[in-house]
């Protein structure tokens, strides 16, 4: 039986996630408090005590969720649990190849932190919001985007699965998409819970100064592939990984293509 592996992203986040596990296995609370060395602040008290305002902080969701992912990998590793394949959504693209050997913990670390930072100011720069729009086929939200268009920037910011679709973009244009999607039959058109437009044109500022830290990271080729989250594709040369990684914070995430392809 073949194995894959998914690794979550932004979104998946709770106050309390991991603080079990830390109090069970070694490995884990060796991999928190390598983590809390490396970052400068305690990431367990923030993982496990802190309040939801301060976890729901890009610049904290992101290395919260991906320690808490990396942690349960290596619980799964040392039980001789290992993937054939494996995927991650948005941020947990970032798991899955440091999971793969792909970057080491400590430049993966700091990067996903580099990246919430961006994020973050990006969003309080250009107030950007995202939106999901349960119920309505990716024609019909893209026919809503393109007549949108001409109001601000609105794209496809990930497709989940044929009718889950999230919307990213400027946020009085977001907030115009959720009245028409529920007008015209959506069973669900929320806003998301997160601080800026992301896998947008939005980012592509924060995306430029991101892809100068890349530039300086070593990369190696995985040690079992992954499906990345730009092309949709199987990947594990470090040339492909890096390319992925440079483009994936304004572009789509292809969600229903990758688990298809898995």
């Amino acid at each position: 039986m073949k194995i894959g592996f998914l690794y979550p992203g932004q979104g998946s986040q709770f106050v309390g996630m991991g603080r079990d596990l830390y109090a069970e296995y070694p490995v884990v609370k060796d991999i928190y408090t390598k983590a809390s060395d490396i970052l400068g602040f305690d990431v367990g008290k923030v993982s496990f005590h802190g309040r939801d305002r301060e976890l729901r902080k890009t610049e904290n969701t992101q290395v919260t969720v991906l320690i808490h992912s990396l942690a349960i990998q290596s619980i799964l590793r040392e039980e001789g649990v290992t993937p054939y394949l494996s995927a991650g959504h948005s941020l947990g693209e970032y798991s899955a190849v440091i999971a793969a050997k792909g970057i080491s913990f400590e430049d993966g670390l700091q990067l996903v932190r580099l990246r919430g930072e961006l994020m973050s100011e990006a969003g309080n720069s250009y107030h950007g919001r995202m939106a999901a729009i349960i119920g309505l086929s990716l024609s019909v939200v893209e026919e809503m985007c393109k007549n949108l268009s001409s109001s601000g920037t609105i794209v496809i910011a990930n497709i989940n699965t044929p009718h889950q679709i999230v919307l990213s973009g400027e946020i009085e244009v977001i907030n115009k998409a959720t009245e028409l999607a529920r007008k015209a039959g959506a069973k669900k058109s929320v806003l998301l819970p997160v601080s800026g437009a992301f896998h947008s044109p939005l980012m592509k500022e924060a995306a430029v100064k991101f892809s100068e830290a890349l530039g300086k990271v070593r990369f190696n080729d995985l040690e079992t592939s992954i499906i990345g989250n730009v092309s949709a594709q199987e990947i594990d040369k470090k040339e492909d990984v890096r390319r992925e990684l440079t483009s994936q914070m304004s572009s789509p995430v292809r969600w229903l293509e990758s688990m298809n392809r898995m």
